[in-house]
Order: structure tokens, then C-alpha cells, then sequence
């Protein structure tokens, strides 16, 4: 066979034919040719069948938790501060309030009492600076992050000492 420049443009050749009349051609991509069900059914012979055995898994072992369940309750709290007042406020009925605050990337969802909304509102009147303390249980996970039950908010103005 004399060599040729091809410049990687191969016929391909079927492997199971005797006859190389194949006349489809190929970019420099190799495939494996495609056994027919003739060829698959030499491979297969019932000794080959035989040497294959199922191997038994053994059942897992059942691990025992050391740590019990304590007796001691305890309430698990979530502390926000606030130094402004949120940008997103929704009204609910009745002078209630849907606040979203974002904390340090976790969006938390409060709903605020008319009475508590009117503590922030004045603290941003009276006070140059001011800090708002709002503690709550974590409630039902929203899209990236949580609603805060039951919150409770303590305002307090912020004195910073007079450096000396």
C-alpha cells in the first residue's frame, strides 16, 4: 500500500466485512464499530455465564447514636440590629407592617405591630443616631432566608463618647 497525504481525511473501513467498499469518510474521529447480534451470541457461551457468581453484601452495621436527646430546654432567639429605618415596607391590614431586612446576606421577613413601627418612626425623628434591637424565634424559610416570629423591638439612641 503506498503511502498518501491525506490530510486526516480516512475512509473508514468496516471490520466485520470482507469487502472494503465502505465509502464513508471521517475527520480524524474514531469509532468502535458496532457489534451485530451474530457476533454478540459467539461471545456469550454458557461457561462464560457460569463464572459469574452474585457476591453476598454483607448487611450494614446498625450504628448506635452516643449523644441522648437532653432534658434541658432551651428557646433558640435571633438578634437583628438596625441602625435605619428598611427601604422595603409593605402595608398590611390594619396599620401592620411587612418590613424585609438583610442580614449580613440572609433576607429576614418581620411583620411589625403598628405601636412598634411608630417606636421606630420616632427614634428617627428624635435621635442624630439610634439603634434598633429586634429579637424573634426563626419561623418558615423563605427564598433566601427566614420569617422572624413573634419579634420584639428595643430602640436605643446611640451616645458615642467625646474622644479625649
Amino acid at each position: 500500500m503506498n503511502a498518501k497525504l491525506t490530510l486526516g481525511l480516512r475512509k473508514k473501513e468496516d471490520s466485520f466485512s470482507t469487502e472494503r467498499t465502505s465509502n464513508k469518510i471521517t475527520l480524524g474521529i474514531r469509532k468502535k464499530p458496532m457489534l451485530m447480534q451474530s457476533d454478540m451470541e459467539s461471545v456469550r457461551t454458557p461457561s462464560f455465564k457460569s463464572k459469574f457468581i452474585p457476591i453476598e453484601q454483607p448487611a450494614p452495621i446498625a450504628r448506635i447514636n452516643p449523644i441522648k436527646m437532653p432534658k434541658t430546654k432551651g428557646r433558640l432567639e435571633v438578634n437583628i440590629k438596625i441602625t435605619e429605618l428598611p427601604n422595603f415596607v409593605e402595608d398590611i391590614k390594619n396599620g401592620w407592617r411587612q418590613v424585609y431586612v438583610n442580614a449580613d446576606g440572609c433576607l429576614v421577613q418581620i411583620k411589625i405591630r403598628p405601636k412598634a413601627w411608630n417606636k421606630l418612626l420616632q427614634a428617627n425623628e428624635e435621635y442624630s443616631e439610634w439603634i434598633a434591637t429586634i429579637t424573634g424565634k426563626i419561623g418558615a424559610k423563605i427564598k433566601d432566608g427566614f420569617e422572624l416570629l413573634q419579634p420584639a423591638i428595643q430602640v436605643y439612641e446611640n451616645n458615642k463618647s467625646a474622644p479625649n
